[in-house]
């Protein structure tokens, strides 16, 4: 089995790129998923529902948890597969820029898309629909 190792910027440039690309199919990954989690939540009914709580609970739960894990992955074990420092430096900024990225279309498409779909089980995360 052939470890890969990457030792010149060619490499780690394309290795950016495809960080790149994969921060983003997390977000869009863990977008679905909250989604399906939203869609999995009963309503409770009555005058003290509280679903859509569980659902904001939710939602916030993924939007860190998906950043996070992919961060880690890419510290510990793609950079170290990287042989030179200046190397490994240029691919920690890009992972932490690519980790921002998650966080930014994470949040940002699923509030934009909260409120396409306000009378939703996905729209009532922000807040009560009236």
């Amino acid at each position: 089995m052939k470890k890969d190792i990457y030792e010149s910027i060619k490499q780690v440039n394309a290795l950016i790129a495809e960080t790149y690309v994969y921060a983003i199919i997390i977000a869009v990954l863990a977008l679905a998923v909250a989604y399906l989690i939203s869609r999995l939540i009963n309503w409770k009914g009555g005058k003290n529902d509280n679903s859509n709580v569980v659902r904001r609970i939710w939602y916030i739960i993924i939007g860190l948890a998906a950043p996070i894990f992919f961060f880690l992955y890419n510290t510990l074990v793609v950079s170290e597969k990287i042989s030179k420092a200046p190397l490994v430096a240029k691919f920690t900024t890009a992972n932490i820029y690519a980790t921002i990225s998650i966080i930014g279309i994470y949040f940002i498409l699923g509030i934009l898309s909260m409120l396409l779909f306000r009378t939703s089980k996905w729209g009532s995360i922000p807040g009560r629909s009236k």
